[in-house]
């Protein structure tokens, strides 16, 4: 059993308004998601927040809880960390890509990884850090600096890791109200699911084990199509550089000037439908159904969708000494049938 960490024994309406936290995600847009549960819950609790990303960074607008930065330069990285009282940073960060060594790092800053955690990352979490800081302000973070360590705090893998930041929330940071409520607040002027009948594909990720084959996604959009539904492909900038032509010639790529303009598109849109991928974390943050196809078939899939509708098609079969084959064992058929259970669940796709 976890200890619950108290937070602090003053009331959180006494954290100063200049205590500066930065969050610095790992690269992916996924990894970025889920690391809004902690800027949201930091941010409510009195903390003055600060996510420095390059994808979410374009967000800010909609964000109204704290505050999201593209990363600074390279070369200006730790003089920009300097400004914040402390920093948490994940593994995959652009902090661990300087050359620095692990243990000045982690005497600076405090590592809590999505994924696995290097020990030499989390021993003596910001202790230099913290002995520079007036007294009050160090007795606050203090009890942050100590939650270094893996995100994942509940032994379950079948628990989403949406799931696993509200947990590590509330076990590790101390926040007992944590939720999973990051704060999106939409403009006016975009409507939750106008084209409820637009599918988003996204046939594509950063890892090609995890992707269904190409020549399904097309089939399954020309399926998607005769039964009335509007199949849109989309594509990062650097998958439209490598993979347009495959899609382009028969369906609709928009292309989108950052993150702020896929989101927009995405929230006015019926469904997604795609491998792990960040776009799908990013969907079902706006509340968009999002169907996801596994390559795995028996573990729990932490990883999926964790906010809103969403339904996980997996392999008929999962052998293995085939695991690399499991897109022979996924037919468009079955993907089509997750689907129409999806669209039923949620209204809007019939």
């Amino acid at each position: 059993m976890l200890e619950v960490l108290k937070h602090a024994d003053t009331p959180l309406s006494a954290v100063p308004a200049d205590c500066r936290i930065a969050l610095i995600p790992s690269m992916g847009l996924g990894d970025g998601c889920i690391y809004l549960v902690l800027a949201a819950n930091l941010a409510r609790a009195g903390y003055q927040v600060t996510v420095l990303s390059n994808h979410l960074g374009a967000l800010n607008d909609w964000l109204p809880l704290f505050e999201t930065r593209p990363l600074p330069a390279p070369s200006e990285t730790f003089a920009v960390l300097d400004g914040f009282d402390l920093v948490i940073s994940d593994m995959g960060s652009m902090l661990t890509r300087h050359g620095e060594a692990a243990g000045e790092l982690a005497r600076r800053y405090v590592f809590v990884g999505t994924l696995k955690v290097d020990p030499r990352f989390v021993e003596q979490p910001a202790v230099d850090t913290l002995a520079h800081l007036p007294a009050e302000k160090s007795r606050l973070l203090a009890p942050l600096a100590a939650a270094a360590g893996p995100l994942r705090c509940l032994d379950d893998d079948s628990v989403s890791m949406v799931n696993q930041a509200v947990a590590f929330c509330r076990l590790r940071l101390g926040l007992l109200d944590a939720t999973d409520d990051i704060g999106l607040q939409m403009p006016a002027s975009l409507v939750h699911r106008r084209h409820a009948r637009r599918v988003m594909l996204h046939p594509l990720s950063y890892n090609a084990k995890k992707n269904w084959p190409a020549p399904k996604y097309l089939a399954l959009a020309r399926r998607l199509k005769a039964a009335g539904y509007q199949p849109q492909f989309v594509l990062s900038p650097k998958e439209r550089c490598d993979s347009l032509a495959a899609f382009a010639p028969e369906f609709e790529v928009p292309e989108f000037a950052d993150a702020k303009a896929l989101a927009a598109h995405l929230y006015e849109s019926g469904f997604v439908i795609g491998n792990d991928s960040g776009v799908g974390h990013l969907a079902s943050a706006l509340g968009i159904p999002v169907l996801t196809l596994y390559r795995k078939r028996r573990d729990g899939f932490c990883w999926r969708p964790g906010w809103g509708d969403g339904l996980v098609v997996r392999p008929v079969f999962s052998l293995s000494f085939m695991r690399d084959k499991w897109a022979m064992f996924m037919s468009v058929g079955r993907v089509a049938k997750g689907f129409r259970v999806l669209s039923e669940k949620v209204g809007g796709g019939q």
